[in-house]
């Protein structure tokens, strides 16, 4: 795991990679669907950082206990990771955010992370360009059918996380289980 600091702060890679690519999504759900869904939106990613972020009271409740000050410097991990995402899933289902919306805000974070990551992590290369390059490729996609689209950028994701040898990684289950998570619901509404 590669680690960045700003200012006083050391963290991991990922969380600001992370931060950008939700900005990013919000940027284009703004442009694209308004400002009401967008707030409701930065609402959804705000609620995931939040339950990630504090969610080490719950799994490190201990450490907590012992030095307080942890909460600002770490996050709750994997399992953190994962209740923020069930709980922003929940969020956007029991809000009736409408599916199509939201897969292009999760198709925006899905280009976005992985070029994020790999410029703050100085891994750039043409792979990098060629993997943003196709994943722009679902918003044209996406309009002949979602399903469709979502399944392609998956795979397309999948593709390079293999290439990588991140394919069993916890990257390639976020996208699966999101990915599929999306087209269920779309089927449900």
């Amino acid at each position: 795991m590669e680690y960045i600091q700003i200012a006083n702060v050391t963290m991991p890679v990922q969380q600001p990679a992370v931060m950008i690519a939700l900005f990013g999504a919000w940027l284009y759900v703004r442009i694209q669907y308004g400002k009401s869904f967008a707030d409701r939106f930065s609402n959804t990613a705000f609620l995931f950082v939040i339950v990630w972020k504090f969610s080490i009271i719950l799994f490190q409740f201990p450490l907590v206990l012992q030095a307080p000050m942890s909460i600002l410097y770490f996050n709750g991990g994997t399992y953190g990771f994962w209740l923020g995402l069930a709980i922003a899933l929940l969020y956007m289902y029991i809000n009736k955010m409408p599916s199509f919306k939201t897969a292009g805000a999760w198709a925006a974070i899905i280009v976005l992370y992985p070029l994020a990551l790999s410029v703050m992590a100085g891994t750039w290369t043409i792979w990098t360009i060629t993997q943003a390059a196709g994943s722009i490729l679902f918003f044209f996609v996406a309009k002949e059918g979602l399903e469709r689209a979502l399944t392609l950028l998956l795979f397309w994701q999948l593709l390079f996380l293999s290439a990588e040898g991140g394919l069993f990684g916890m990257e390639s289950f976020v996208y699966i289980i999101v990915t599929v998570y999306f087209i269920i619901w779309r089927k449900k509404t």
